[in-house]
This record gives structure tokens, sequence and C-alpha cells, in this order.
């Protein structure tokens, strides 16, 4: 085995919590820390785990865009780069529109060319950080003064930008404006081969870019129902071009049927039979070949404990576990 994967934080986990757990995770020879914005503020826990890291990067994966500002974003990215010595990434994401209304009470039309331009501003405001000056006139967000305090940091951090994607015209915008694609579990190895890794590559060509690297996430769950249990979350209509990929329509026509009338035991259970085993989902019991079975279709990888389905003390003590897991494998 060659480079050991990344860690993702819980996305339970307390600031406290999160520090042990990420000093644990880079002694174990995790090659980078991801943090999940899914309760907590994702860049609270990140500077909590700057503070107890050297070497390693430490990244959200993902922050989700169109609930902050691009200069609330920006601001808080720059101050962890400079923190952390240069070793943030910020990975960030659009959300389903019906999630992001729901939780943040925001909505945010054409995602994909909003997602190109939100990254395009964030480089304004770290432009303007840079050399004291500097604004953005774009086609969703326009800046004209990002900082009220003007003074020039030129020796401020680069900060790589991953942007996730589910679909393919996501995919096609992270080619053209990121530095990475963060791709999400709930994926299949033709979808991503066949589909997610080619809109990328579609996307950097247009813009006269090279193809940007690819991280992808796994959940590492500790039995199957679990792993189903996250799974079905993950189990929605903006999904469902991942499951008709692999000729799995019928069966995503009966765990969203299910889901849809409130029975998620049952489409708990429906998840397990049927849709699964082609899911990004390693086992605790079996994660060398897990992780070699996804290897191939990404230039790094990020473990995950399930958060949905999880109490907060199971999914630590999942993610202890999983850092003990990784910590034994073989290689370096």
């Amino acid at each position: 085995m060659s480079v050991r994967p990344g860690f993702a934080l819980p996305g339970a986990i307390r600031p406290d919590q999160a520090r042990e757990l990420a000093g644990r995770a880079e002694r174990a020879g995790c090659d980078a820390l991801w943090v999940l914005d899914v309760r907590r503020d994702p860049f609270v826990l990140a500077a909590a785990a700057i503070s107890a890291t050297d070497q390693i990067p430490v990244g959200t994966n993902v922050a989700v865009a169109f609930a902050r500002s691009p200069t609330v974003t920006a601001a808080a990215a720059w101050d962890l780069g400079l923190w952390s010595g240069g070793r943030f990434v910020l990975g960030l994401g659009s959300q389903v529109g019906p999630t992001l209304e729901a939780r943040f009470g925001v909505k945010a039309d054409h995602p994909a060319p909003r997602m190109v331009d939100y990254v395009s501003a964030v480089h304004s405001c770290w432009d303007a950080l840079r050399s004291g000056q500097g604004s953005h006139d774009g086609d969703f967000y326009t800046i004209k003064r990002p900082f009220l305090q003007r003074a020039a940091e030129p020796d401020g951090p680069h900060i790589p930008i991953y942007v996730s994607a589910v679909n393919p015209v996501m995919a096609g915008a992270a080619g053209k404006c990121a530095d990475g694609l963060a791709a999400h579990p709930f994926t299949t190895e033709g979808y991503l081969r066949e589909t997610l890794l080619p809109a990328l590559a579609a996307g950097s060509a247009a813009a006269g870019r090279p193809t940007p690297p690819v991280l992808l996430q796994l959940v590492v769950a500790p039995n199957r129902a679990s792993a189903a249990a996250q799974m079905m979350a993950y189990t929605v209509p903006e999904y469902r071009r991942v499951l008709d990929h692999t000729d799995l329509g019928a069966e995503a026509d009966k765990i969203l049927a299910a889901r849809g009338a409130g029975r998620r035991d049952e489409a708990r259970d429906l998840v397990d039979e049927l849709i699964l085993d082609h899911l990004g989902v390693v086992f605790e019991d079996k994660l060398t070949a897990g992780i070699e079975r996804w290897r191939p279709y990404a230039d790094r990888l990020s473990l995950s404990v399930p958060w949905f389905g999880m109490t907060d003390r199971e999914q630590l003590e999942a993610a202890h576990r999983l850092v003990d897991l990784v910590d034994a494998l073989p290689g370096s």
C-alpha cells in the first residue's frame, strides 16, 4: 500500500475532541485531515485540527459555499492558511437545493456557474488581502470593498480550492475553476470512470487548464446497518443519476418511495439489499481491500465514519477505531 488515506473528523465532534483526534490522526500517518459541514462550523473545527497538528494538510470537505458570502469564506480560509503555515485546503460544495433552503434558509439558482463565480470571488478577495486593494464583479457576485481595513499581506498563503460534485455539470465546473475535485461517497466505480471524471477533464480542457486531482471520500462503517443508514440519507432525487447509470433506477424508485412516505427503516433495508455494495462504502474489517478497490479512481482518499443514524458517542468511538485501523495499515 502506498500513501495512507486522509481522515475526516466525524460530524458530531466538538472542538476539544477534534484537537485530540486530529493529533492522533497525524501520528497515525493520515495524509490529510478533512472537516465535514453537517453540524458544527467547519472552520472552527479546522482551526482545532490545525492547532493539534504540525505537518499534514487540514481542509474542509466540504464547507457549504452558498450559505456564506465569498468574503466571509475568503477571510476564514485566509486566516486558517496563515495559522497553519500554508496547510489549509478550502473545500467548497453547493449542497442540494432543498437541503440548502431547509438548513440555511437560502436559495441559490444555477449552482454550477454560480460556483465558478463564487470561486473567482474568493480569489478576488484573497488578491485584495495580498495587495491591499481589489474588488470582484461577476455574474452572480459583486463585491466592491471586501475588507474595511486595507493593508497588504503579500506573504499570505496559497490556498488550494477543491469543489465537490456528484453530477457531471458541477464536475465540469470544478474542472474550470478548482484545484481539485472532492468526489462524494454516493458514487459507483462505473459512474466515476464513465461520467464524473470525463466531465471533470472536459471542463478543464474547455478552460485550457490541466485536469485537477480527485479526492474521493469513503464511508468506513462498523456494520451494514450503519452503512445503509448513511447511504439512505444520501439517496435523494438529486443523486439519482448515480443509480440510473448503474441500471438501478427501479431500485432507486423503491427507496425514494419509502423515504417519501416516512418509512425510513424500510428505506434503509432496501439500501442494504439493493444498492449498498455498489457505493463508496468500506467496512472496518475489510479496510485494506476497500481502499485498494477505490484507489484507482482518485489521486487521494479520505475516510469518514457514518454521521447519520449514529449517536455522538458512537461516531467518536468509530472515529478512534478508524484511526487505529489506519495506523495499522501496511506501508507508509
